[in-house]
């Protein structure tokens, strides 16, 4: 073991994280989804248009996250501000993509498709539940898969405490959601 007193952890097939000749692995699988490596970007402004999901899609990362797409969301200059201090990485109050849900389907669908995509979602539990149907007939087009993130917890919006911190709300809304249609396939 190339670290003094701690045993190299057995391969195995069977394991999604395990040790090669190399060191250990962090190819994982999540929603049934196989990924290269457990680490890929958030949803944040480095992942807003189709250049940055090209980039992404061309790094080292094990799939590729859209920015936010939510029905109806206004970006205003006034308020919603970013910095990146070091070109990496970003304090924002941004909210949502001012982009829509149809922007980054295109998107995605330009994409090489060899790892999965996250599509990030938000709105009302009727506009989430046409979204994810719309997803869904998507997904099979994506060689690499396609997962939906449902985003609840924005704290960004003025006026409207985030969705995910109430749970009775929570329930009804992805009871909504999901009498829409099944989520995309695996």
């Amino acid at each position: 073991s190339p670290y003094p007193g701690i045993p190299r952890m057995a391969a195995s097939s069977d394991n999604a994280v395990n040790a090669s000749a190399e060191g250990p692995s962090l190819r994982t699988v999540v929603c049934g989804l196989s990924l290269p490596s457990c680490v890929f970007n958030s949803s944040n402004p480095f992942a807003t248009s189709l250049e940055d999901l090209q980039a992404l899609d061309a790094s080292a990362a094990g799939a590729v996250a859209t920015r936010t797409a939510c029905p109806g969301f206004v970006h205003d200059e006034a308020t919603m501000k970013w910095a990146s201090p070091d070109g990496a990485n970003t304090i924002n109050c941004l909210g949502y993509s001012p982009l829509p849900f149809e922007y980054y389907t295109g998107c995605l669908l330009q994409l090489s498709g060899a790892k999965p995509c996250w599509l990030s979602i938000s709105g009302s539990a009727e506009e989430v539940g046409a979204m994810v149907r719309e997803a869904a007939a998507l997904a099979p087009s994506l060689p690499g898969g396609l997962a939906v993130e449902i985003n609840l917890s924005c704290p960004n919006i003025a006026g409207k405490p985030p969705l995910a911190y109430d749970f009775d709300a929570l329930r009804d809304y992805l009871g909504t959601v999901f009498d829409a249609g099944p989520p995309p396939p695996t």
